[in-house]
């Protein structure tokens, strides 16, 4: 931050009052920046995600949209936009949403050109609907099918350790984190001939040493890093071992915010929603920042009542080379996800 004085009205997303239009030009990366984890609902979300998305030098991306919209927002962003197949959450209620339409839908994505099909299997999964756990038949049937159209898979396994410790306390229902992984880990060999992207750090970016086990492992698991306010509270407590992890693992860590754009977004928040999560990231890996995010953050009075329910995590900045930023930005996406490469030895 350059200055102590608010240069924008404070919000859930500004906390600190931040013009993030300014703010960009002071992070140190030029380079460009491909995201491979987002949700664009239509060309219209479209338009003003890439407003924000745009001056944090982001010039590909990998979005959940609804198959119905593929096509418009093709037509509108040509290649700076390529689609993860997904259910239609919209008629989540419907009986076949996650079952014969999803399989139609895979289908559908490999249609269109879809290279990425993702398998979401959060434990509140069993709140939603039967058959979403990531070995159940159903979703082993979807798995064939998008593996014989030529797709890798993308999943999200576990959840932050903040909802296991309050949400999902009933462990009977919900299984634990390890339990999810367990299952995970037979999923990944069991498609072995598959490339995995798992999302959020593979669920358990508060603990380094476990996913530094899963790619050692399985040739074939690829992370990202999306879900911004988790990525900053947990990867802010160990910043020094996060950067010596992607070091590590060159060309096994790519970019991902999470950035979910809607047209109902209201116009006065939808700008700060979306560079919030640029700058935070990018402060993140860019910098040696030790302050305040500026995105309010449940989990922190979720898990102590005693804090204010404005509260906002620590961020501490990791302060990645010139190499690394690189690979996380940019070459790892284009090895996986373009060129189908295979991890750098």
């Amino acid at each position: 931050m350059s200055s102590t004085q608010p240069a924008s009205p404070i919000n859930d997303n500004n906390r600190l009052g931040l013009d993030y239009r300014a703010e960009a030009e002071r992070l140190p990366w030029r380079g460009g920046i491909w995201d491979v984890h987002t949700h664009i609902a239509d060309p219209a979300a479209a338009e003003r995600y890439f407003e924000a998305a745009s001056l944090y030098g982001v010039e590909r991306v990998w979005t959940m949209t609804q198959l119905e919209q593929v096509d418009a927002i093709r037509d509108a962003f040509g290649d700076r936009i390529a689609f993860i197949a997904v259910p239609n959450y919209e008629a989540k209620d419907e009986p076949d949403t996650f079952t014969t339409d999803w399989l139609r839908r895979i289908e559908g994505f490999a249609k269109k050109g879809c290279k990425v099909c993702k398998f979401w299997a959060a434990p509140r999964g069993v709140d939603f609907a039967p058959g979403l756990a990531l070995d159940s038949p159903v979703r082993r049937e979807g798995m064939r099918l998008a593996r014989d159209a030529g797709m890798m898979f993308m999943t999200h396994v576990a959840d932050p350790d903040t909802w296991f410790a309050t949400r999902y306390q009933d462990s009977a229902k919900y299984g634990t984190k390890a339990e999810h992984h367990a299952v995970f880990e037979r999923m990944l060999d069991e498609f072995g001939d598959v490339t995995w992207i798992a999302a959020h750090m593979a669920g358990n970016p508060e603990d380094l040493d476990h996913l530094q086990g899963l790619l050692d492992r399985h040739a074939n698991l690829y992370l990202d890093t999306s879900a911004t306010k988790w990525m900053v509270r947990e990867l802010s407590k160990h910043p020094g071992e996060f950067l010596a992890f992607c070091k590590r693992n060159p060309g096994r860590v790519l970019f991902g915010s999470d950035v979910v754009a809607s047209p109902n977004d209201p116009d006065e928040r939808w700008f700060d929603l979306y560079a919030s999560r640029y700058w935070a990231l990018r402060t993140l890996y860019e910098t040696g920042y030790d302050g305040p995010s500026p995105i309010v953050d449940p989990d922190i009075a979720m898990v102590d009542p005693t804090q204010a329910e404005d509260s906002t995590a620590r961020l501490c900045g990791a302060g990645f080379d010139e190499g690394t930023l690189r690979w996380v930005y940019r070459d790892a996406a284009k090895r996986v996800l373009v060129d189908g490469g295979s991890p750098v030895s």
